[in-house]
Formats: structure tokens, sequence, C-alpha cells
């Protein structure tokens, strides 16, 4: 049974074979004898039935090429009843495509065929018999029309054969000489099928139902809908046309249709991204609105199509009512056609195309980030794009609009999805509202939104939840409902170029009145300016009596040990200091909140290293200072070391130096050289003491203070007082030389040891020296004794121990000068270290302030790296380099070396 089907289905293709290569001989060489047919049609078999490896190099020109040149050359004859040879081979052809023919076969014989239309041709244009190409055309014609018009089929019940029955004469000559050839007369003697209906196809694209059809298709096609032509790619998404309906289209409606159903694709791409269930839209309530615009897109869209429906339907309707032998519908218009939807679907198509190409750069984006993605597709040069973006953005940045009125007018953050640029911490506490609890979040900020202006939104509403929160106001903004009305509706303002629409107005508006507000409180009631004011004077040491007065009040307790201390005993001195001083005058309110505080001591401290002065803030208050306080801690830090080491040596140094020197006068020959090279170094030192306290407390605090209340009175809003304020202690940081990146802490803090060192040097000095005045004095009136009792004069033993006694004691004396020039060099050595900071710096207030400290060129005599100019030559001979080169590498005189390559 199986070889019987087999057999069968050989016969069948075996059939079609034969018939097709009957059709394309009859197709390009026209009405031929029976003979000359036989001929090119056993010819044509035998390009078939070769070996392929005969001819697979010999042939020039490929299949394609050969097709190309057959249309070509059928193409130059003339249509007749408006059948074309050309049209008609590449139909066989594609027929022809569909058996299982070796390509190497294929191509022989479309090579031989491409021959057999080249003598065709010259036949026709040489023939002296009158028989033209016009002659030949028409004869192709009735041959195919008789094959496809007269000829009837009948299968065979076991479907292995085909017969065909035409009204032929049996030697295929027609009446009236004219040849009409028989098919079934082929040399192979196979059974041949008739030539597909070209013609009747044809015909059928006349017909209007067939035409109404294809456009009707196209119009589904306009919404993604499938139909009898056209189907979709379900990889692409494109669609394509179907093969079981191909053949009832022309080439020029198949074309059209399928440059038609791009708007299909486009559509149906945006219909994907507005779709929230796909997962490849935008997030967020931004992103909502931009689905939600799509989908108002869409809509227009599908409304504009129904009206092709529409359309299309009225002209059936009439068409059927003038069919009936009816008047007809009024208005029933004219056909819709392919080459009409082409004219109408160009602006669709080009809306839809930026629609998907937005939406593609638009994909899992939200908040500020989704709005600048839209935001770069403007002002592209196309005045309808650009409309399109703006409707867009409108609708996009509508919840970012209504975020900011809230935020600005009422304080709070309505943001679910995490979309506005401004955010909330909520593990900060209330005390640091102003300056960490909100902040920007930069990734949402749009582009279109300058800084300074997004500045100015999180500042109002943090001045309204500072009144809310800290200060317990409820009325914040004034002309609240209008300014929101003012913002709502007038979305699009967001995004202008110029900040001159009413929206930028009624944000610049809700700025000022909310910072006025805010400031007026802090300087009114909480007195913000007169705390800023004590806590320059106090803890910044700016009242010079009190701390002159506090430091000899509290002197005892500074020299106790650090475990002695206690803050309940240095409460009441801090409160005489304050009566005693100008400090009684100032406001009550300012000094209750200054306070002495006792840190805890580590082993080796005394009341000088953990007694600090301290100033408390509450409410308010605190919020705006709290985070400068532990500048102000740092800063008391140095400036009461200062003090410090004024005190040693103003108050125990000099003063026991000066109460000393006319005691032991008659001891000048044994300590006259060790206390005037004393009195020097003490002199050396106090000089250069009060000159950095010169430098700190008047040319550093004092200048800056200046600045800083002149700015304070400018000021417009708190925060432009707090920003001046903050740029104050940063300034007077470095001018106290605090975290500096240069060794400068370092050096200075040498110098302070060695004053403290000069002053346990002094204490024992002084102490021997007080020794040896008492045995003198002991020794003098031991002979005054001796005189009263009449035995004059020291025995011998008295003279040898007082003789070993100014021996050790003059040793001492000598043992002590090395001890000061130690003290003097190590003091030198630091001095000359910080003076090479501060003439190697940018700074040139340190530059002249280290040329006031070595006035009269002292150190730089001393130390070849100071008297030297800090030239390209004596640069690398000092230790500018090494400093500048590790600690400050862009200073003016680091010298880069030259990049070596390892």
């Amino acid at each position: 049974m199986s070889q019987e089907k087999i057999g069968a289905d050989g016969a069948r293709m075996s059939s079609e074979l034969a018939e097709i290569l009957s059709d394309l001989c009859i197709c390009i060489q026209g009405k031929q004898s029976p003979e000359v047919h036989e001929l090119a049609l056993a010819r044509a078999a035998q390009c078939l039935a070769a070996n392929p490896g005969n001819f697979c190099n010999s042939i020039a020109l490929t299949e394609r090429e050969c097709v190309q040149k057959i249309m070509k050359l059928l193409n130059a004859r003339e249509d007749v009843d408006g059948t074309n040879a050309a049209s008609m081979f590449y139909a066989i052809y594609r027929k022809f495509l569909l058996i299982r023919v070796d390509p190497y076969l294929r191509h022989s014989l479309m090579s031989y065929l491409l021959s057999m239309a080249d003598k065709s041709v010259d036949f026709s244009s040489e023939n002296g018999d009158g028989s033209s190409l016009t002659s030949a055309s028409d004869n192709l014609r009735q041959v195919l029309s008789s094959r496809l018009n007269s000829g009837t089929f009948r299968s065979s019940t076991n479907g292995s054969s085909l017969a065909y029955t035409a009204n032929q004469n049996g030697n295929g000559v027609a009446k009236g000489g004219v040849y009409s050839y028989d098919a079934t007369q082929s040399s192979i003697g196979l059974g041949q099928q008739p030539l597909p209906n070209y013609l009747s196809t044809i015909e059928a694209q006349k017909n209007p139902e067939v035409r109404q059809d294809i456009v009707t298709n196209a119009i589904y096609s306009f919404t993604g809908v499938q139909g009898k032509y056209l189907k979709k790619d379900v990889v692409s998404g494109r669609f394509k046309l179907d093969p079981m309906n191909i053949k009832a289209l022309t080439t020029g409606q198949a074309g059209m249709l399928l440059r038609l159903s791009e708007l299909g694709y486009y559509h149906d791409r945006v219909a994907k991204f507005a779709d929230v269930s796909t997962g490849f839209n935008a997030m967020g309530c931004m992103g909502q609105a931009l689905i939600s615009k799509l989908k108002e897109e869409l809509t227009d869209y599908h409304g504009q199509v129904s009206i092709l429906h529409d359309e299309m339907n009225r002209y059936r309707r009439a068409q059927l009512s003038r069919n009936a032998g009816k008047t007809g519908e009024l208005g029933g218009g004219t056909e819709l056609t392919l080459f009409k939807l082409l004219a109408w679907y160009i602006k669709p198509l080009h809306r839809l195309q930026w629609l998907t190409k937005i939406a593609d750069a638009c994909q899992m984006k939200k908040g500020g980030d989704l709005a600048s993605t839209v935001y770069d597709f403007l002002d592209n040069g196309n005045s309808m794009v650009n409309e399109l973006v703006v409707q867009l953005l409108t609708s996009i940045c509508g919840p970012l609009v209504r975020m900011i009125s809230k935020w600005m007018l009422e304080g709070d953050i309505a943001d679910l999805y995490g979309e506005f640029f401004v955010e909330s911490l909520s593990e900060v506490g209330a005390d640091r509202l102003w300056h960490d609890k909100f902040r920007l979040r930069m990734s949402m900020l749009p582009k279109f939104m300058p800084l300074d202006l997004a500045d100015k939104i999180l500042k109002t509403g943090k001045c309204i939840n500072f009144l809310r929160e800290i200060c317990e106001m409820q009325e914040l903004v004034k002309s609240r409902d209008q300014l929101k009305k003012t913002m709502d509706n007038n979305v699009s303002h967001i995004f202008s170029y110029v900040p001159d629409t009413s929206w930028h107005a009624a944000v610049e508006t809700s700025y000022q009145q909310t910072s006025k507000h805010v400031l007026d409180i802090m300087i009114g009631p909480h007195k913000l300016l007169n705390h800023l004011q004590g806590m320059r004077r106090y803890l910044l040491l700016g009242q010079g009596d009190f701390v002159s007065i506090l430091i000899e009040n509290m002197k005892e307790e500074l020299e106790r040990k650090g475990v002695d201390i206690y803050a309940h005993d240095l409460s009441g001195m801090l409160d005489a200091a304050l009566r005693c001083t100008n400090a009684q005058y100032d406001d009550p309110d300012i000094l209750n909140h200054l306070d002495v505080v006792v840190q805890r001591p580590f082993p080796g401290d005394n009341g000088w290293d953990i007694i600090s002065l301290r100033y408390i803030v509450h409410g308010p208050l605190a919020t705006m200072l709290e985070p400068t306080m532990p500048v102000y801690k740092a800063l008391f830090k140095p400036l009461w070391r200062m003090k410090h080491m004024e005190f040693v040596l103003s108050m125990k140094i000099w003063k026991e130096q000066m109460g000393n020197a006319k005691t032991l006068r008659m001891m000048k020959s044994e300590i006259g050289k060790a206390s005037h090279r004393l009195q020097l170094f003490t002199s050396e030192i106090m000089h250069f003491i009060h000159q950095m306290q010169y430098y700190v407390l008047f040319e550093v605090i004092e200048c800056n203070w200046v600045e800083l209340q002149k700015k304070m009175q400018q000021a417009t809003t708190l925060d432009d007082i707090l920003d001046a304020h903050e740029k104050f202690l940063r300034t007077i940081t470095l001018g106290c030389f605090i975290n500096t990146m240069s060794d400068t802490e370092q050096h200075l803090e040498t110098v302070y040891m060695n004053i403290i060192e000069l002053e346990k040097w002094q204490s024992l000095f002084y102490k021997d020296c007080f020794k040896e005045l008492e045995a003198r004095q002991d020794l003098v009136k031991m002979v005054e004794k001796s005189e009263l009792e009449g035995s004059y004069g020291l025995t011998t033993e008295h003279i040898l121990q007082r003789d070993h006694e100014s021996k050790i004691f003059a040793e001492k004396v000598e043992t002590a000068s090395r001890g000061l020039e130690v003290i003097a060099s190590a003091y030198e050595k630091a001095v000359s270290g910080f003076l090479l900071n501060l003439n190697s710096s940018q700074d040139p207030n340190l530059q002249l302030f280290g040329t006031r400290l070595d006035f009269n060129e002292y150190y730089k005599k001393r130390d070849t790296n100071l008297s030297k100019p800090l030239t390209f030559e004596h640069m690398r001979m000092s230790n500018v380099f090494s400093l500048n080169n590790r600690n400050c590498p862009n200073s003016r005189f680091v010298i880069h070396s030259p990049a070596t390559k390892e």
C-alpha cells in the first residue's frame, strides 16, 4: 500500500514538473509549432536530467540574475489585454520553486530559458514573414487563456493521473491555420495540469468586493488585528503576508499592505508599554501618569481608525443600495483605497513611532529620572514631536508638581514610590531636623530643575516642618490656597526654559514667606544673633577681662590633679568671674546658657587639661546650633591652651624671675650667666606667645567676626545666617591651625611643651639657688655667732664643708645651664619648623604672620632653611620640598618630580 502511495506521489510530481516546463516554454516563446515546442521542451528536460557537476562552474550568471534578465526581456514586450508576460513568468517560476529540484539543475534550466528568451527576441525582430513581438504576445495570451478558461479538470479515482480535455484537433492545429498547442501531446508522456488561473485572479482584483476586503484587512492591521492577508510574526511581532492568500494579491497591493501594517506593529508596541501587566512600563505615580497619557493617545488613534471603518461601511451600504436599484444613501462617500490609506497613515505612523521610541527609553524608570528621559526628546527640530513631548511631560510632571506643592505649603512628603527629589530620613531625630532630617535625592532630580531651585524647594518645606514641629506654630504660609491653585494648574511651567512663569513666581513667593517667617522668629523671640555673640565672647575667649578673672579665680584648681577636681566647685568661680567683669551687663538669658564642664581625666592630666567652658542651647536654638557645638569645642581647646601658656609665662616664669632677681643679686657671679640666658629665653617665648594670641584673637577671629556681622545684617533668610556662621567657623579653624594638613600643630605643641619644661626647669634652678643662698646665710650667721662668743673664724671642717657645697652648686649651675640650652634648642627647632610652614603657605596672611614672628631675622640667621630664599635651586636643599610634597601636594612650593616607568 505504501509503495502504491509513493508511486502516486512521484507520478503527480512528474506531471506537475512537465506542466511547469511546458508553461515556461510557452510563456517565453509564445505560439510555436508542435515540433519547435517539443524540441524546446526536450532540451529543458535534458537540463533537469543532466549531472549537476557538469555545469556548476560553467554558468557565468547566478540563478537570480538569470531570472531578472528573463523578466527584463519579457517586460520589453507589449501587454495584451492587461496581461504581462513577465508577471506570468514570475508566477510560474514561484510555482516551480515549490517543487523539490536540485538547485544546480534549476540554475541550468534558468540559464537555458535565458538563452531561449534572447533568441525569441532576435527572431521576432528579424523574421520576415510578418511575425512580430506583438503577435507572439497575442499567441501567448490565446494559448494560456484557452488553457485557463476552456479546460476542465477531472481527477482519477486513484489519484495517479490528471487528464485535460479541450476542443482541439489531433495534430494541434486549430481552425484557420493557427497553431493551438495541446500540452497533453508531450513527448515525455506524462499527464499535465493547466496553469493557475492568473487571468481569473486579475479579473477578480477588479471586483469591488475583493478590493474592499483587502482595504478592510489593512484597516484591521492598524490596531494589531490579523486578517485574511496579514498575519503576525510570532518572533518580531511585525505583520507578514499570509502564504495561503498571497496569490490573490498583486505585487503593488502586497507592498502597500506591508507598509500599512507597520502602523499596527508600532500600535502593539505602545499598547504593550501601556499594559501594566507586561512589566515593561515605567514605575511609580509619574510612570502611571505616562501610561495614562499613552492610553489617551491610543484612544485618540482608535477613534481615527473607527472613522475609517465608518467610512468603509457607509460606502458598502451605498454600493448595496445602488446594486439593489435604489437611489442610494446620501453622502455615501468615496471608496477607500490602499493609496488613500497610504496618504492617511503617514501622520499617525510618525506619532506612534515617536511614542514607541519614548516608551522604550522609559522602561523601568521612575520619578525625576523618568522626567529627564522624556525631557531629552525635546527640541529635536520637529514641531509635532516637540508638541507630543510637551504633552507627555505635562502628564508626567503632574504628580511631581502636586508633591512639590504639598511639600512647600504643608511640609508633607506624599511619595509612596520614592520618586520625589526630597527625601526624609526617619532615623534622624528632631534635634537634627534642620541640618540632617531632609536632603535632596540627586538621582531623582529632573534635568530641567536647577539645583538652586531644588534647594529653595527643600528649604521651604524644611522651614514648614521646623515651625510646626520645633516652634509648634500652625499658621505657616499666607494665601496657601491661592499658591496651591497656581502651582497645580500650571504644570507645564515647571520645565520652562526661563524661570519667569507663574509657577516659578509661586515657588519664590512661598520660599520668601516661610524663610522670612523663620528668620523673624529666630532673631526675635529666640535671640539667635545674641547667642552667637555670646558664644564668640565666652567660648572663643573674646571677653578678655572675664577670661583673666576666671583663670585667676580657678588657678588653684587648674594646678590640681584631674582626679581631685569637681564641677560644682568651679560653678561658683564662674559666677564670680561673670559678676566681677563687664559680662555682668550682658543679657541674663545669654549668661544662663554658659557653664563650666570637667571632662574625664586621663593619667597625668591636671586642671588645665580637663576644665573647659560649654554653651548649652535648647529648643529651636539647639536645632540650629547643635551641629556647630563640636566646632566650638575644638576651637576652645587651642585658645585655652594659649591662655595657659600665657599664664605660665606671666604669672609664674616672669613673675618669679622678677621677684628673685633682687634676692639672688649677691649670687650674680655664680648664676649671672644662667640668669641672663633664662631672661633672654623667656622674653623670646613671651614674644612668640603674645604674637600668636594677637594673630588668632584679633586678625583671625575678630576680623572674621566683623565680616560675619555684616552678612548677618544683610541676610534675608535663616540659611544665609547659618551659612555665613559655618563659613566663619571654617575660616577661624584654619587660622587657629586646627586639623591642618601640615605639621604646624605638632610644632606648636612642641613649643608649648618646652614652655612647661622651662617652668619646671626654673623651679628646680631657683630651688638650688635658694638652697645655696640659705647655706651662705647660715655661714654668715655662724661667723657672727662665733664673734659674739669670742671664738673668731671658722673651723677647718666648716671651711672644707662649705667649699665642697660651693663646688656642688657650681656643678648644678653648669648642669642647669646645659639643660636650659637643650630646652632652648628644642624650642628653636620647633619655632623654625613653624616659621618654615608659615613661609611656605599659600595664604599671604600666614606669610605676613611669619615675618612678624621673626621681625629681626633672628631665626633666619640661625637656620639655613630660613636664611636662603625659597627659590627653585634652594628648595631642594630645604625640608620644604619633603614636607609639602607629602602633606600639601597642591602647594605652590611643591616640586613635582617627573614620573618614572617601572
